[in-house]
């Protein structure tokens, strides 16, 4: 039997966000921004923020409609992250719009919820009837 080690996997380290300002001040790397107005002020960033706008337009991941006293109205956040090759150099910045989907009620709010990822026991299951099908 091989271990991972002995195969030439390792993973990758993880250093405290302290390390990760002071290397970042070492090299030219963008440092991430700590609220909107600071990455507003940051042409990399505001790309950033429009390109994620413009994927979920595309997407059509949700609809404008007008203000009722009935709705319950849920906030947003943008969350920044600059991303790296393997080799540690600068790939792009990358920036998300995140719904704080806890302020919402089940069946009041939303009505179905879509999930990419697909369970195990699920798979298990498709496949046991793909094979008693033959």
């Amino acid at each position: 039997m091989q271990t991972r080690a002995q195969a030439g996997f390792h993973k990758p380290k993880r250093y405290p966000a302290e390390y990760q300002l002071y290397n970042a001040s070492l090299t030219n790397l963008p440092c991430e921004p700590g609220s909107t107005k600071e990455a507003l002020e940051s042409k990399q960033w505001k790309d950033a923020m429009l390109e994620e706008l413009k994927a979920l337009e595309r997407n059509h991941t949700w609809s404008l409609v007008p203000y009722s006293p009935t709705y319950n109205i849920v906030g947003n956040k943008w969350v920044y992250k600059v991303k790296l090759n393997t080799d540690g150099s600068f790939q792009r910045c990358k920036a998300r719009l995140v719904a704080k989907g806890y302020h919402q009620t089940p069946g009041i709010d939303y009505t179905e919820t879509f999930s990419l990822v697909v369970k195990a026991s699920t798979v298990r299951i498709i496949l046991t009837i793909a094979v008693s099908k033959n």
